[in-house]
């Protein structure tokens, strides 16, 4: 084990620390710089992309008194710019955010200017080390942005640990500056591997993140917002593929009963709970054998795809519930599934059967009957 401790402590150990913890940092530049492009109005990725190219001051030096202040009042700058990047990866950042990261910034440079003076011994002679003013802002600043940052973060475990990392290995540099006597050798190479830990811990809050953005930019692209339902684009898309793999594809076509009366009368809200109420049913009834949609306003349609399904019975037990579990009622149109029929035809007709539904006394089922065969191919 020591001679592990010993390879982290050489220059190649300390070379591959840094090599994997700066590699990480420039693919978080790279993450943060395309996700800015996209979003310029995200101040996550310009603040991230600020601690990361100040993250390299934690593995330069030593180059002097003054130089090593300046590198150790970098770093701590990098680690509030991080920390107030993740927050601003999940809530607005707001002008109190902008003056508490301003002045943070401030007391950091303020401190590495009061060190890099007691370095020199231009100010304070006789100072002790382990009291020095950047390392004393890294102690403050750790105890004060978890109840500034957590409550409005996600990942909190990640961020916590992320957090642990930076200030236990920052605090065992210190304690390697200000020792009289040789430290064992586990704990300065126990420093070095939590600091390269910390920008994995970065990358990985970072990367979460764009995932979770890129599955809701998804999945808004294919849901109506109010219902949760596929939007008639997608649903069309969807039924299309089914009946490409050979499946045989029924449509419901349902619409609700005397909508804009109760949107008159009652009000968007109420209609709106009506619809989504609505929505949900129809989800449930045609869970496990299709697809649900919002096709425009009230109309919603359900696709049927499970070979041996009864379409009709499935918008039958969709109507009751409606007509049982909500102050509203439904029409439905129903297209049994049909050889050669396009999926836009079957909607169109199953489109018809529910205007039938609507002309014949509302929260009926209506299935539309395909003509006969050779009464078909007369037609055509």
């Amino acid at each position: 084990m020591t001679a592990i401790f010993d390879w982290i402590l050489s220059p190649a150990g300390r070379a591959a620390c840094a090599a994997s913890a700066l590699t990480v940092a420039g693919l978080m530049i790279v993450m943060s710089f395309l996700q800015w492009r996209l979003n310029r109005r995200q101040p996550a990725n310009r603040m991230m992309m600020a601690a990361m190219l100040l993250a390299p001051s934690l593995w330069i030096g030593p180059f002097g008194h003054a130089w090593d202040a300046a590198l150790a009042g970098a770093g701590l700058v990098s680690f509030m710019l991080a920390n107030f990047a993740m927050m601003a990866l999940y809530a607005s950042f707001r002008r109190v955010d902008r003056w508490m990261l301003g002045a943070l910034c401030a007391l950091a440079a303020g401190a590495a200017a009061v060190q890099a003076g007691l370095d020199t011994g231009r100010i304070g002679a006789g100072w002790p080390d382990v009291f020095r003013p950047v390392d004393l802002l890294l102690l403050v600043v750790s105890g004060m942005l978890p109840a500034y940052v957590f409550p409005r973060v996600g990942q909190k475990a990640k961020v916590a640990a992320a957090q642990a990392l930076y200030l236990l290995g920052r605090l065992t540099a210190v304690a390697e500056a200000v020792a009289a006597e040789p430290l064992p050798s586990w704990l300065p190479a126990a420093g070095l591997l939590l600091m390269t830990a910390w920008f994995h811990a970065l990358f990985f809050v970072l990367f979460r993140r764009s995932l979770e953005r890129m599955q809701s930019v998804y999945i808004s692209s294919i849901r109506d917002g109010l219902t949760g339902l596929y939007n008639r684009r997608h649903f069309l898309k969807k039924t299309n593929r089914y009946a490409a793999h050979g499946l045989p594809v029924s449509i419901l076509f349902c619409d609700i009963d005397n909508f804009k009366r109760l949107n008159d009368t009652q009000g968007h809200q109420a209609a709106d709970e009506a619809l989504k109420r609505v929505a949900a049913i129809l989800s449930e009834e045609v869970a496990g054998c299709g697809a649900a949609g919002r096709y425009g306003g009230e109309e919603l349609v359900a696709a049927i795809a499970l070979p041996g399904a009864d379409p009709a019975a499935i918008a039958e037990a969709f109507r009751r519930r409606v007509e049982r579990e909500t102050n509203v009622t439904v029409s439905v149109g129903v297209c049994p599934a049909a050889e050669g029929l396009s999926v836009e035809e079957a909607v169109r007709r199953a489109d018809e059967a529910m205007y039938v539904s609507k002309t014949t006394g509302k929260n009926r089922v209506t299935v539309h009957r395909h003509p006969p065969a050779a009464a078909a191919s007369r037609t055509s």
